[in-house]
């Protein structure tokens, strides 16, 4: 997969993880190309020959992956059930001849395109052997207003923020048309699960017509957590010490 750069997201990202409100935010907005690169033709080519690309593997409950992040929502919001066809719009291998969503499983080729997707943003981590399970079919109503709930708590003035958020998301991906993934951990050696992060939340969404995967991944960390984030410095204290000869 080719990550296709983007400006807007980088710089809404940016002002996103500095306005965090006692904690420290890891925030992923990215966008890929679904053509693979030359090295994962290769790899392709070398795959189990034997293996049935459009065989179906089972998904996990969205609504689990929902309560695991947010027990409240489950409590006051009905969850819409997703073999409903507003879940979302497109058309491919997950419908049926009655146009409604599959709810219940993926073909292994999607399985493998998402943990690619997973693979190219977290490059120190490998999601390769990542369970069919480990995703969900996804609202895309109830995915911006969990989302909506979560960085409400945890950024500064997010209220003023949201709309750019779904906008850069709308122009980079069109929901309507996309089948949305939630990603549920089952690793103990994933960055969502590792020591100071306190929640974590997962979507990838597909665009068959546009060929492309958008990625959004929001993970609440500690302040004590010993993270490889970049995070940007507060220089001041250091210049306000004199320098040593």
């Amino acid at each position: 997969m080719k990550f296709l750069e983007s400006s807007e997201m980088d710089v809404f990202s940016q002002t996103l993880v500095t306005g965090a409100i006692d904690c420290v935010i890891d925030f992923k907005l990215e966008t890929y190309s679904s053509k693979m690169v030359t090295s994962e033709k290769k790899q392709w080519k070398s795959n189990d020959k034997s293996v049935i690309w459009d065989e179906r593997q089972p998904l996990g409950s969205y609504e689990e992956t929902v309560m695991s992040a947010s027990p409240s929502v489950g409590h006051n919001h009905r969850l819409r059930h997703l073999s409903e066809r507003s879940c979302s719009g497109g058309s491919d291998n997950d419908f049926d001849n009655n146009d409604y969503l599959i709810k219940d499983s993926i073909s292994r080729k999607r399985l493998y395109d998402l943990t690619q997707v997973l693979n190219c943003s977290f490059p120190d981590h490998d999601f390769t052997n990542a369970n069919s399970e480990a995703f969900a079919l996804v609202n895309y109503t109830d995915l911006s207003r969990l989302v909506d709930m979560k960085l409400e708590t945890i950024v500064r003035d997010y209220h003023i923020r949201r709309e750019e958020l779904w906008g850069l998301i709308d122009d980079a991906i069109v929901p309507g048309d996309c089948q949305i993934y939630s990603f549920k951990s089952q690793f103990e050696d994933d960055p969502f699960t590792e020591d100071g992060c306190i929640w974590a939340l997962a979507f990838i969404f597909y665009n068959k017509a546009l060929k492309r995967f958008v990625i959004l991944t929001i993970r609440c960390l500690s302040k004590q957590a010993d993270t490889s984030i970049e995070i940007f410095p507060d220089f001041s204290e250091d210049e306000a010490e004199p320098h040593e000869k």
